[in-house]
C-alpha cells in the first residue's frame, strides 16, 4: 500500500514522499501531536513540492510570491486527493493545511504555529534535516521545498531519518544575509523580526513576499 500511495502522489506532481510513525512525536507540544489531532492516526504521510530555484533570482517580488502561492495551493489539493485515494481502500485520512489557517497565534509576539509541524514530520519521514534558517533541507531540492502532511489510520512502514546534517556546520550565509536579524543559528526563526520585514504590498494592494534571502543564499540551492 505504501508503494501504491507513493506512485500515486508522484504521478500527481509531488517531488518528495516519506512516512513517519504517528506515535513518534513525543517532543511536540500537547495538542500538536498527530494523535492529538487524529487519535486513530497510525502514520503521517509527508509530501513535498519544490519551487523553481530560478524564481529566487528574480528582482521582482511578484515572481517569487506567486510561485510560493501556487506551491502551497497545489500541496493542499494534492493532500486532499491523497486522502481520497486512501479512503477508497476503506481507511481514514486527514489532510493537514500546508500553511493557513493558523491554529495557534500570539498577537503580541506575532508568533504562530500550524496544526502540525510539517518540517519536523518531514525529518522523521526521512526527507531531510532542518537548517540554521529553520527550513527543511532536502537532499535534492535543498531548502526550496514546501511540505504538507496527511494523517491516516493506515499502518505504513516508516522511513528512516537522514543521519548526516545537510546544513554545512560552518556556513553562516543565511544568518549574515537576514536583514531582520531573525536567525540566530539555532534552527529557530524569531517570527516577530521576520514578519516585520518579509511582508509588503504592491501599489495596487497585492500582498507580496519582500525577502527570501535565507533561501537565496543557502548553498543547498546553488
Amino acid at each position: 500500500m505504501k508503494e501504491e500511495i507513493k506512485q500515486f502522489v508522484l504521478k500527481q506532481g509531488a517531488h518528495a514522499f516519506g512516512i513517519a510513525d504517528a506515535g513518534d512525536f513525543i517532543e511536540a507540544p500537547i495538542g500538536f501531536k498527530p494523535k492529538d489531532i487524529m487519535p486513530s492516526a497510525q502514520s503521517v504521510i509527508v509530501l513535498g513540492k519544490a519551487i523553481p530555484k530560478g524564481a529566487m533570482l528574480s528582482a521582482n517580488k511578484c515572481v517569487y510570491t506567486l510561485q510560493g502561492e501556487i506551491t502551497v495551493h497545489e500541496l493542499d489539493v494534492l493532500a486532499n486527493k491523497t486522502a481520497h485515494f486512501i479512503e477508497e481502500y476503506g481507511d481514514k485520512a486527514m489532510p493537514i493545511p500546508t500553511d493557513a489557517p493558523y491554529f495557534h497565534w500570539e498577537e503580541d509576539r506575532k508568533y504562530g504555529m500550524g496544526i502540525l509541524s510539517h518540517r519536523h514530520a518531514a525529518v522523521k519521514a526521512g526527507l531531510g534535516t532542518i537548517g540554521k534558517n529553520g527550513l527543511l533541507i532536502h537532499p535534492s531540492y535543498g531548502s526550496c521545498i514546501t511540505l504538507v502532511s496527511i494523517l491516516t489510520d493506515l499502518k505504513l512502514e516508516k522511513d528512516i531519518p537522514i543521519q548526516n546534517e545537510l546544513c554545512p556546520p560552518n556556513c553562516k550565509r543565511c544568518l549574515e544575509k537576514c536583514p531582520a536579524k531573525a536567525l540566530e543559528g539555532n534552527k529557530i526563526v524569531r517570527q516577530m523580526l521576520c514578519r516585520s520585514h518579509v511582508a509588503t504590498t504592491s501599489l495596487r494592494g497585492h500582498e507580496l513576499v519582500n525577502c527570501w534571502n535565507c533561501r537565496m543564499v543557502c548553498p543547498s540551492n546553488l
